[in-house]
Order: structure tokens, then C-alpha cells, then sequence
């Protein structure tokens, strides 16, 4: 007797663009405040905020790291009908945690701050003005951001979208209102951030306690141990991704390898530009995916898997097969980029796509079974013991080519290695994969 394949069609699909375009949203915000700060305050403005938020970086990850695993257990959770604690929970543990970091940035930012501003007094005052108000949007910065997940993870894809959009407006006329009329500089700006913050954050909150009610109790600990613990893995696959980048343009600008070439740089930080911008959609399907497959059954998900593959690879290559073909026009024309450096770093990403496509839905598979911790060590593994050797052989030797492998190499590797784990994972459990998640 064979057995139907599961149809990935329009249902399987519904919430993923409305998911897209709130990542693309949440990008929005900060180029608001980008904007706005360059025009009433200027680009030393500008600067301090950049500062701060790559000071503040393992703030920033650890919120998208709890927002993800949390939508993978309440996607679980809601797939069993069980969700509405699940929640509850999820908004306390974000609040504990948001605390729990807030106070340690207030205790370790000031004494960084010197040295992020490079010896400038003015910036590094500045800094310090700003730091305690950023750090006292964090709990709600944290319940926002895990709330947001929570809305998608429920199947409300559309309401959380209409929600971004009015938080980013709410936010663009406010921060132009602080800047402009008040003139409250910097600090003007991140205090609006906060009021901004805490009242998203109470509106997504209460519409959740709302759709789903549940009892008021104190989460489980082995619960919020299994979830923190997850959380920790994907903080830790999040900031290796990030400080490989770059370690990544250090090396390209570095003269220690070979003599300084700035368009070589050139091509590269373009690049990495342009490539941030290609992978928003597989960062967004990794995590819609991890949502969607949470608590499918054992015989159910390798299927899914199965035809997920069947679409995406073909799909990936197929976009990266086009972005191949513009590199020369769209370095000339949008990147003001060109030579082998950027034709190959073009080359490269359009290779990587399919092996991205791959990756990414097993990733989510894995993730979506509540195998965080093995997704976070291999693509360390990969990408600082293959990516990053293959860099510095690429300037050694001056060739692009071998430089650039490390786009798609250690994603191919990454494919191959998860694909085996995820069989040897289903099969091991094949009583039921849902049993891998504990709620």
C-alpha cells in the first residue's frame, strides 16, 4: 500500500509572506531611526547609535534567539491545543530574561563604552547618556520581540503584520516628534524606543492572553530549563554567524596578508551587503518552517521534509542561476562595484542558494524537534573550521574563487551533515518525533 506524499500547498504556506514582511518591517525600524537621527542630529548621532547597538549585540541576538525558540514551542504547543500556557509562560520568562539582561548591560556597557568610542570624549558621553535608557527598554524589548513570534506562531500571520506596521509608524512620527519640536538628541530617541516598546509589547501581550486563556502560574522549571537551554544554543549559532562576518571584512581589510586593496574591500563589504539582503527570506523561512513543523508526527515530518526539498532546492538554484547572470549590470549599476572580486563573490552566493535552501529546511526540522544545540555547533564548526580558513587561503593566494568557497562550502557541508542527522533523528524516534519536544 503507498502512501500519499503531504501536499505542500497554499494552506501549509499561509502566514510565511505576512512573516517576511514583518522581518522586513523590524529591519525598517532601525533605518527610521537612522534617518530621522541624520537629519535633526546628524551623523555623529548616527554613529553613537550604531555604537551602542553593536555594543549591545548579544542583547539584540538573545532577543531574536528567545523569540525563535519560543515560537517553536508554542507552535508545538498550539498544534495540540494546549498553547494558551504556553504563552503565559513565555511571556514570563521573557520578562525575567529582558531583566536579567538589562541589568547586566547597565552594569558592563558604561565601562565599554570608552572603548567602543575609540578615545572620542563627546561619543563616549553621549553613549553613556544613552545606555541606561536602552538597557531599561530591554524586558519589553524582549517581550515584544518573543511576543511577535508568538502571533505568527499561533497562525495569526496577519495581525501580527498589521501590528509592525502600526509600531513603525507609531514609532517613525514619534521619534520625529522627540528629535524635531523637543529636540531631545540621542537620548530622545532611545527613550521614545522604550515607550514605543512598552506599549507593543503590552497590546501583543494582551491579545495573546486574549486568543488563548490560561491559568496564572509560575512556569515549570524543568520547562523554562529545556527552553532557556535552546534559547542559549541559538544565541550562541546567532552571534558565531555575526562575529564571523566580521572577522570576515577584518581579514579583507587587514594589509597582514597581503597589501591592502581597497577594491577588493570594495567588492567585499558590497557584497556582504547585497547578500544580507538575498538571505532575509531564508532567515525568515527557517523560522517559519521550525513553527510550522513543531509537532508533526514521526511519519508525517520526514515527508514534509521530503517534499519541502523537492521545492526549495530547485527554487534556490534557480535564484541563484539569476543572480549569476545580472553581477556585472547590477555591480555597475546599483553596487558601483566590478572585476573578479565581485563577479566571483556574485558567482559564489548564486551557488550558495540551493545548499542555503537545503540547509535552512532541515535546520528548521531539527530546530522544530528541539535539536537547537546540534544546528548550533555544527555551523560554528563549519563556518569558523572551514568558511574562515578558506578566506585567508583566498587572500594569501589572491584568488577570489577560494575565497568565496567559503559561501557555499561549508553550506553544502551543512546540507549533507543535517540531512544524515535528521534521518538518523526520525528513525531513532520513529514511534513519534513530537515526543522530542517537551512543552
Amino acid at each position: 500500500m503507498t502512501v500519499a506524499r503531504p501536499a505542500i500547498g497554499r494552506d501549509f504556506w499561509r502566514g510565511f509572506p505576512a512573516l517576511l514582511l514583518a522581518f522586513l518591517v523590524a529591519q525598517a525600524a532601525q533605518q527610521v531611526d537612522v534617518s530621522l537621527l541624520a537629519r535633526f542630529v546628524g551623523g555623529e548621532g548616527v554613529t553613537v547609535y550604531v555604537l551602542l547597538l553593536r555594543l549591545a549585540l548579544v542583547d539584540l541576538v538573545a532577543t531574536m534567539a528567545l523569540g525563535s525558540v519560543i515560537s517553536v514551542t508554542v507552535g508545538h504547543a498550539a498544534r495540540e491545543g494546549r498553547e494558551g500556557l504556553a504563552i503565559r509562560w513565555s511571556l514570563a520568562l521573557s520578562l525575567l530574561a529582558g531583566g536579567v539582561l538589562g541589568c547586566a548591560g547597565a552594569l558592563l556597557y558604561p565601562a565599554a563604552a570608552p572603548w567602543m568610542a575609540g578615545g572620542d570624549a563627546g561619543a563616549a558621553a553621549e553613549l553613556a547618556a544613552a545606555i541606561p535608557w536602552f538597557c531599561a527598554a530591554t524586558p519589553v524589548r524582549l517581550v515584544n520581540g518573543s511576543a511577535t513570534f508568538m502571533v505568527h506562531a499561533v497562525g495569526a500571520g496577519g495581525v501580527a503584520l498589521r501590528w509592525k506596521l502600526a509600531e513603525l509608524a507609531g514609532r517613525t512620527l514619534l521619534v520625529a516628534l522627540v528629535l524635531g519640536p523637543l529636540e531631545a538628541g540621542l537620548v530622545g530617541c532611545f527613550v521614545a524606543g522604550l515607550l514605543l516598546n512598552a506599549l507593543s509589547a503590552a497590546w501583543g501581550a494582551r491579545w495573546l492572553l486574549r486568543h488563548a486563556p490560561a491559568p496564572v502560574t509560575l512556569p515549570a522549571r524543568r520547562w523554562m530549563a529545556d527552553l532557556l537551554g535552546k534559547a542559549l544554543w541559538e544565541t550562541q549559532r546567532l552571534l558565531s554567524a555575526h562575529l564571523l562576518a566580521l572577522a570576515g571584512i577584518a581579514l579583507f581589510a587587514s594589509p597582514l596578508l597581503v597589501p591592502a586593496d581597497t577594491a577588493r574591500l570594495g567588492a567585499f563589504a558590497a557584497g556582504t551587503v547585497m547578500a544580507a539582503l538575498v538571505f532575509a527570506p531564508f532567515v525568515a523561512l527557517l523560522r517559519f518552517l521550525a513553527m510550522r513543523l513543531a509537532g508533526r508526527s514521526g511519519q508525517e515530518l520526514p515527508r514534509l521534509v521530503t517534499a519541502l526539498l523537492r521545492l526549495g532546492v530547485p527554487a534556490g538554484a534557480a535564484v541563484g542561476l539569476a543572480l549569476v547572470a545580472v553581477a556585472e549590470p547590477l555591480g555597475a549599476h546599483v553596487y558601483g562595484q566590478g572585476g573578479p572580486w565581485w563577479v566571483w563573490f556574485v558567482a559564489a552566493l548564486g551557488l550558495s542558494l540551493p545548499f542555503r535552501a537545503a540547509a535552512n529546511i532541515v535546520r528548521a526540522a531539527l530546530q522544530a524537534t528541539g535539536g537547537f544545540a546540534g544546528v548550533a555547533v555544527l555551523d560554528a564548526v563549519l563556518g569558523w573550521g572551514v568558511g574562515l580558513p578558506l578566506i585567508v587561503a583566498g587572500l594569501w593566494l589572491d584568488v577570489p574563487a577560494i575565497a568565496y568557497a567559503s559561501l557555499c562550502l561549508p553550506e553544502a557541508l551543512a546540507a549533507l551533515w543535517l540531512w544524515r542527522r535528521f534521518q538518523a533523528r526520525t528513525r531513532s524516534n520513529a514511534g513519534g518525533v513530537a515526543a522530542m519536544v517537551r512543552a
